[in-house]
């Protein structure tokens, strides 16, 4: 069993780490140095997914277009679908 306040501990970590991040470069060796070729595949999927419910897909498009779950499709659209920065990102 983990020790009390190490999951918010590592999470601060984590986010600290990536704002010292300056460059696309860097970001990506940090990216693929941390995680699986898996892992980076499916983070950058899900963000596509969001950027396309964004621009006002619907869920079957993304389904056809990506071969997504409509169950996935939904579940990211209720956790960014009052994202502000996201579609400031994608605006």
């Amino acid at each position: 069993m983990p020790k009390k306040g190490i999951d918010a501990l590592a999470k601060n970590l984590f986010f600290k780490t990536i704002s010292k991040v300056k460059d696309e470069k860097h970001f990506e060796e940090f990216f693929y140095d941390l995680f699986s070729s898996s892992e980076v595949k499916d983070v950058s999927r899900r963000l596509l997914a969001a950027k396309m419910l964004i621009e006002g897909k619907t869920y079957l498009q993304i389904k056809e277009e990506m071969g997504m779950s409509e169950g996935t499709i939904n579940k990211i659209y209720f956790k960014t679908k009052g994202s502000h920065i996201l579609r400031r990102f994608f605006s």
